[in-house]
């Protein structure tokens, strides 16, 4: 998740960034003339919960008809690369992130949102935290992108099984402590590994976790000239580190392992611990999909020789310059985003 602006950042904070940009329903109340739009979008928890509400309050409130396509993350940024880099116009939303929104506003792909949030009464642009607004805005100031959630990464565990070993994490650790907590508590319970690290191929997949891992070993895939470091020794002691963790310690099926299959693991007490997005915390606290639902611990992001490690993301909504219903695809992001 990086582009010449760095999305992943080392001194980011491990504090869940919460977009609520909230202070009424947005769209609510306007009528939609029966029209129908085409979302695409990734398919997280919080994602597909506005799917299942969509038609009980955003098409009964405005009669827009909301048409999803929701895809896993790899699966999601190839679909969406096509669509609106060859103009084909099937969508009228997507989702993207802070990587994609600066190179395709440059390239006229996107239209600009920030009007259409100012002349909605009951959307307050101004709670937007300044960061996800600054990573989701173009050269030229203007937003592009509203954003639905936005997220830091933070270390996640099991506190049971943490007090049944005697085991205090620390608020924050090193990525050494943290293995040595992993090769403890690993076989803890039947079947336990005791950490899960991505390892589903993918820039926003893999490269997510590990980009952090390698910046906080003072590594860096590229210099700020574009000079390829990933044959630096700090780059390869960080990506040593990580595959030797879970190679010893990590998740069964680990190259099939993504954001989704770790959020299963640790929910479902088949590992101990979890290095991962902010935003896994409202699943793996609810009772009705985690087992380990007010169990969880949480630390900061793990550190090697920074002072912080965690990334910046902001999953948003877009609208293609190729729509034909910028009216009723406003009026739906507003809605999604308040």
């Amino acid at each position: 998740m990086r582009s010449t602006r760095y999305v992943l950042i080392a001194g980011a904070a491990a504090g869940a960034l919460l977009a609520t940009a909230c202070s009424g329903a947005g769209a609510g109340g306007s009528s939609g003339g029966g029209k129908s739009i085409n979302v695409l979008m990734v398919g997280n928890p919080q994602m597909e919960d506005i799917a299942k509400l969509t038609k009980s309050t955003f098409t009964k409130d405005t009669g827009i008809k909301v048409n999803f396509t929701v895809l896993p993350e790899n699966e999601l940024r190839d679909k969406v690369t096509q669509d609106i880099a060859t103009q084909a116009g099937q969508y009228d939303v997507a989702t993207i992130g802070a990587y994609e929104v600066p190179i395709w506003t440059k390239n006229g792909w996107l239209h600009e949102l920030g009007s259409y949030a100012d002349k909605d009464t009951g959307f307050d642009k101004a709670d937007l935290l300044k960061p996800m607004v600054q990573s989701l805005s173009g050269s030229d100031g203007k937003l592009y992108a509203m954003p639905f959630y936005g997220e830091s990464s933070m270390l996640m565990y099991n506190k049971d099984v943490m007090t049944a070993k005697g085991i205090t994490v620390p608020e924050h650790p090193t990525w050494q402590q943290i293995a040595d907590i992993a090769a403890k508590v690993d076989g803890a319970e039947p079947g336990m590994k005791g950490i899960c690290l991505r390892g589903l191929a993918g820039w926003g997949e893999l490269g997510a976790p590990l980009t952090s891992v390698v910046n906080t070993f003072g590594g860096t895939w590229f210099t700020k000239d574009w000079k390829a470091q990933v044959n630096s020794p700090a780059f390869k002691k960080a990506t040593n580190f990580y595959v030797d963790l879970v190679k010893k310690h990590g998740e069964s099926g680990a190259p099939q392992a993504g954001f989704t299959e770790c959020l299963n693991a640790l929910s479902q007490k088949k590992v101990a611990m979890w290095y991962d997005a902010t935003s896994a915390a409202g699943s793996l606290e609810d009772p009705a999909s985690s087992k380990i639902a007010g169990h969880v611990g949480y630390a900061y992001a793990p550190t090697v020789e920074t002072k912080s490690s965690g990334w910046l993301w902001a999953w948003a909504w877009a609208m293609p310059k190729t729509t034909k219903n910028a009216d009723a695809a406003s009026k739906f992001m507003l809605w999604a985003s308040s």
